[in-house]
């Protein structure tokens, strides 16, 4: 039964925490195995936003103008793979970030308030929405082709609000135990932010009275940043009979995507023309 950790020492609005250990944290990260599946769908998907098809592979003239001198399916091939291979190391580099706040998140000494989870929680909620709408879907239109229900999405969206509160948390007590400093000519880099929106945005956060959550988020990127940097990292390599299981998972919910698409699109046809353009025929 996991231990109740206490309330942190709240001053004003603030929270502050406090780590059980400050030192480099251990991760393991997955790296992903290149079958070659994996080549074939790359080298299909590549050749078809080239406009050619698998014919053009035997094609030495067509290649070489696509794909940057090669005349062989073999040269094609050996690309795809390599880069693949390329892409498996990077996706394991990603890994390290969310892998390290997690390490850190698992010493913080404190739980955090209810009330913070439920802000960070509407935001992810809103910023949900927004990419809903961004792509003309609906929350109901999602949670049909998602299978999942109201409740099961409400503990996604508790479960991600949860943890990243918690890292933010883990993050601040690590940036005030080592006495992180950080400018407004910083906030670019380790925010993100195109430097000529920097000055804009530093006058907005000033306008809204939220000049100290700015300068706060970016105290917790440079923390993040130190953090990473000396973790002591394992790497994973998967195999491939995991690299199989892994397919196979996904060909399964393609296929149900696909079953689930061919069945909205029966629908749309068999709705009488009125309703279709938004008019219904009396």
């Amino acid at each position: 039964m996991p231990i109740e950790k206490p309330l942190p020492l709240m001053v004003g609005n603030k929270a502050y925490y406090s780590l059980t250990s400050y030192g480099p944290v251990e991760i393991t990260v997955d790296v992903p195995y290149t079958t070659d599946e994996d080549i074939e769908f790359g080298v299909a998907m590549t050749v078809r936003d080239m406009g050619g098809t698998s014919a053009d592979l035997d094609n030495p003239e067509w290649l070489a103008e696509h794909f940057d001198g090669m005349t062989s399916k073999e040269q094609v091939y050996q690309a795809m793979r390599r880069e693949m291979a390329q892409t498996g190391e990077r996706l394991g580099e990603e890994q390290k970030l969310g892998k390290c706040v997690d390490a850190l998140s698992a010493r913080l000494c404190q739980s955090v308030p209810p009330a913070h989870i439920e802000q960070t929680k509407q935001v992810i909620q809103m910023r949900f929405t927004q990419q809903l709408q961004a792509e003309g879907l609906t929350p109901d239109q999602f949670m049909a082709r998602a299978h999942t229900s109201p409740a099961q999405l409400d503990a996604m969206f508790e479960q991600q609000a949860r943890q990243a509160a918690e890292g933010d948390a883990a993050l601040s007590a690590y940036a005030h135990e080592k006495k992180l400093k950080v400018d407004e000519h910083e906030y670019s880099r380790l925010l993100g932010i195109p430097a000529d929106e920097l000055q804009s945005v530093i006058d907005q956060a000033r306008a809204a009275g939220q000049s100290d959550e700015l300068h706060e988020a970016a105290l917790r990127a440079k923390a993040a940043q130190i953090v990473v940097a000396e973790c002591s990292c394992t790497y994973r390599h998967e195999t491939p009979e995991e690299a199989q299981k892994r397919l196979a998972e996904y060909h399964r919910i393609e296929q149900m995507y696909a079953q689930d698409f061919a069945q909205d699109e029966d629908e749309s046809n068999d709705q009488p023309e009125g309703d279709k353009t938004g008019f219904k025929l009396v």
